[in-house]
């Protein structure tokens, strides 16, 4: 019998809520084993990500993520658990924490700067969860990166693996989206991209369209010196309006916010209004996969409209 994604992750609570009752260690295990045994990939995030009720998915993120937690103490040594726990944390950092602290008004600066922290928390929990099951799929992968030698790093990798890179490298390139200054993102971030490039490599539709916008994110903030490139950063934007059959908001948003405001001109201005407007004029659910994303990118292109004056210096 063959279930949906939507059932599995319901089937998926209900045991995790029974092992709470039960008391004896080895049916534990097998109930543990089972869940685990249903899990591939990050399909847990993927479930999330295509509902159409940002505060029920809000509501509920936590307790899921603190059952992932409990999971994780219960069978440390499964690695599709802690991809499934890493994504998630990544994702409730980003959507739930980071992305409602940037829309805070300047006189909240003391409650930005706490999510902000708290966020960080969360990118680093989801980073460190992932970074396990790299090891575990592939031994002495930190190891590997730490010590430079890349080649063997990514040597026996698939395109099964793109999920783990994909994930671990936005974790790291959300904290230093965060604080750019912090030491311990900073330090990361040079592998990060390293990830990222080989998730690319290995599967460039991942996410129809989520890998490309990380890729145009890091070609338009980083420093041409430093391996910025606008031209790329047009070129990935065009790519995932392509892949995904043009269904991803998130890709106007952050064309408008790291493309756009380049270009302290009206014609930048404007450009930047005009991709916030498509956002707002879409249906949301025109793609089930990205219900929530484009829910959430709605919200975040109206916030934008409202306060586009902060992003542009030049009157007009």
């Amino acid at each position: 019998m063959k279930f949906n994604k939507s059932y599995k992750i319901l089937l998926f609570i209900s045991m995790i809520l029974i092992i709470l009752e039960l008391s004896s260690c080895s049916v534990k295990k097998m109930a543990v084993d089972a869940i685990a045994k249903n899990m591939t990939g990050n399909d847990t995030a993927e479930v999330f990500l295509s509902d159409n009720d940002p505060q029920l998915v809000g509501d509920s993120l936590p307790l899921v993520l603190k059952m992932m937690d409990m999971l994780v103490s219960m069978d440390p040594e499964n690695p599709n658990i802690l991809s499934n726990a890493g994504s998630l944390f990544v994702m409730y950092g980003n959507f739930y924490i980071q992305l409602p602290a940037d829309m805070l008004p300047y006189d909240q600066w003391q409650e930005q700067k706490d999510m902000y922290a708290r966020a960080k928390k969360h990118y680093n929990r989801g980073y460190d969860y992932i970074m396990r099951a790299l090891n575990m799929r592939h031994k002495n992968f930190s190891e590997e990166m730490s010590a430079g030698n890349f080649d063997q790093a990514f040597a026996d990798m698939k395109k099964s693996d793109a999920a783990d890179l994909y994930w671990c490298s936005a974790a790291v390139l959300a904290g230093c989206s965060v604080d750019v200054l912090d030491p311990v993102f900073a330090a990361r971030r040079g592998d990060a991209v390293r990830m990222l490039f080989k998730a690319y490599e290995l599967d460039p539709d991942f996410g129809s369209g989520m890998i490309d916008e990380l890729m145009m994110l890091y070609y338009a903030s980083m420093p041409a010196g430093m391996g910025g490139d606008m031209e790329k950063a047009v070129w990935h934007f065009r790519r995932g309006i392509e892949i995904s059959d043009d269904t991803l908001l998130s890709l106007y948003v952050s064309y408008a916010t790291s493309i756009c405001t380049k270009n302290q001109t009206r014609e930048g201005y404007d450009e930047f209004a005009d991709m916030l407007e498509k956002v707002l004029e879409r249906d949301v659910e025109a793609s089930s996969a990205n219900r929530l994303t484009n829910i959430v990118s709605q919200k975040k292109a109206a916030w934008l409209l409202e306060n586009i004056d902060n992003y542009f210096l030049i009157g007009f």
